[in-house]
């Protein structure tokens, strides 16, 4: 028998149980993202307005290239619709693993059997801790990590179509414009470019494929529906698609509204206590801003720091492309980190990008690379961000997530994934 051919039926067993289950038994949920992708995909083929925020109960709020993808949906009976969409973001999370088991095997000499299982139950419990979410709310989520991964692997390789595969993202999500900070800090000015022109095109592409019948353009039609109200940095606050002190906002933005702005209008999502009793002190609108952006820059200066260590660790390396390899995918994390910590609206689905700084992480720590910061942050983002309520009840987890426990979970990875970039300029030369 094949070596490994024993994975093929458990996997078709994983497939078949799984579509049932997040595919079949799903259609009865009221939070399912699938049917608003399927009908933006629907009405942009027809050429009719996909942006209806304030007369769809879930408003289609995303790029217009992110519609494209779902057109062919359309095709698929209704009723088989979440089963064929739980069996693609199966494929890319087995895809993805398989990369990732990949990256852990690079170097056949520092792998042992017990170091991958380690590697393994560490990166699944810790870092997949929100993958579930994403096949229960039927959202695109892991289709954007898996756009993240390709990044990482040609990354990884130092190879230009990172910035293509990051310019789709950043097409359908907007967020891994991020990768444009990786790129420039690094002096890739044909990635950059790359990132960009793919941006653009993507873009600009549906309204040559799919025309609007009133004439207008898809990107702007998003830009003056979803946009133009947002405030840079600001949490996602629009009548009809977002509330801004939803407990379900785990951004950056998202945390600091609920923490230092009294509520407006109460989540439905949050029912314990008085509306606004997570707030720690009232700030002033100019103040909070202040507040606001500073530790938003800080973020971003966090990111473009540990980017730039990385950039000088392997250029002063003794083999630059095997620490390229290593600090790829580290550099890639921090940015996937920035990206839903800076978004507007980042649920508790779009941090199954925590895979990538646990991966890079755990690896490194099994290769003996240990640091006693970056153990301590790691291990304080693991302890806050798997306290939820399917561990601690309804009522303390969603205190938690009000105080933003997902947000400081990823801000500790961040950091301590940053650390181990700056470490590796130290180790270069091994």
């Amino acid at each position: 028998m094949p070596k490994r051919a024993w994975l093929w039926p458990l996997l078709l067993a994983v497939l078949v149980g799984g579509g049932f289950w997040f595919g079949f038994r799903a259609n009865k949920a009221d939070d399912r993202e699938l049917p608003v992708y399927v009908t933006g995909g629907e009405r942009m083929a027809a050429g009719a307005e996909i942006y209806r925020r304030g007369t769809d109960d879930k408003p289609f709020t995303y790029p217009p290239f992110a519609a494209v993808p779902f057109v062919p949906m359309t095709w698929v009976p209704k009723d088989w619709q979440a089963p064929v969409w739980f069996a693609v973001n199966f494929v890319i999370l087995v895809l993805l693993a398989r990369w990732l088991h990949g990256y852990a095997c690079r170097d056949a000499a520092d792998v042992t059997k017990g170091r991958l299982v380690w590697f393994w139950v560490v990166t699944a419990i810790v870092g997949g801790r929100h993958v579930a979410s994403v096949l229960t709310n039927q959202s695109h989520d892991l289709f954007i990590a898996g756009l993240v991964g390709l990044t990482a692997a040609a990354w990884c390789r130092n190879r230009a179509t990172a910035a293509l595969w990051a310019g789709i993202g950043a097409a359908i999500k907007a967020t891994p414009l991020l990768f444009l900070g990786l790129f420039f800090v690094r002096g890739r000015w044909f990635a950059t470019g790359l990132l960009l022109a793919t941006v653009v095109a993507a873009t600009v592409l549906p309204d040559f494929v799919f025309p609007r019948v009133d004439g207008q353009s898809w990107w702007r039609a998003w830009y003056d529906v979803n946009l133009r109200g947002l405030e840079v940095g600001g949490a996602a606050s629009a009548a009809g698609a977002w509330n801004s002190h939803s407990i379900l906002n785990q951004s950056l933005g998202g945390t600091l509204v609920r923490l230092f702005t009294p509520v407006q209008v109460a989540d439905p999502s949050f029912v314990l206590g008085q509306p606004g009793h997570v707030l720690v002190c009232e700030l002033s609108p100019t103040l909070f801003r202040v507040v606001q952006i500073a530790l938003q820059i800080a973020v971003l200066a966090v990111v473009a720091f540990g980017v730039r260590a990385a950039g000088q660790a392997v250029r002063a390396a003794v083999d630059p492309a095997a620490l390229q390899r290593r600090v790829g995918l580290g550099e890639v994390a921090a940015i996937a980190c920035g990206m839903v910590l800076l978004s507007p609206q980042s649920s508790k689905a779009h941090f199954c990008v925590w895979l990538f700084p646990v991966a890079f992480l755990v690896d490194r720590w099994l290769r003996g690379r240990r640091d006693l910061l970056a153990i301590v942050l790691f291990a304080a983002g693991a302890v806050v961000g798997l306290m939820a309520k399917d561990l601690l009840g309804k009522g303390l987890g969603n205190q938690l997530l009000a105080f933003g426990n997902v947000t400081w979970a990823t801000v500790l990875f961040l950091l301590a994934t940053v650390r181990c970039l700056m470490l590796a300029r130290r180790e270069s030369g091994r």
